[in-house]
């Protein structure tokens, strides 16, 4: 868990096909904990290369909101099949009157996995 001050510019490494997540702690100057709730949150994952735009929010679970920490949840299919190996991210949030708060973005490094899936079958080379 790491706890966030706004615009912070933050770096995950993960493993391509794992399942991942992250979890931010968010506080207020005055060091109390930010309340969220009646709140939306997106986020993007662009990745700098060509590739497709991930995309997790809120209203579709993989994003998780509880009191002052928000939890990312990437399920393995979401980074099983890209070929990126680094990606842009950023955290929005859409308060209950609607008014939209980018809180912090930045990198992700994703390295790629040596074990496949028992169920997905792989071109590998053979010695």
């Amino acid at each position: 868990m790491q706890e966030i001050s706004f615009n912070e510019e933050i770096s995950f490494k993960w493993i391509r096909g794992d399942d991942e997540e992250e979890t931010l702690e968010f506080y207020g100057e005055d060091g109390e904990p930010l309340d969220f709730t009646g709140s939306r949150f997106d986020c993007d994952i662009v990745p700098v290369s060509k590739g497709e735009r991930i995309r997790l929010s809120s209203t579709n679970g993989s994003i998780s909101v509880k009191n002052n920490k928000v939890t990312f949840i990437i399920s393995h299919d979401k980074t099983e099949q890209v070929d990126w190996t680094q990606a842009k991210w950023d955290l929005q949030q859409t308060n209950g009157q609607g008014l939209i708060k980018t809180l912090c973005g930045g990198k992700i490094t994703l390295r790629k996995d040596i074990t496949p899936r028992k169920d997905i079958t792989y071109d590998v080379p053979q010695r």
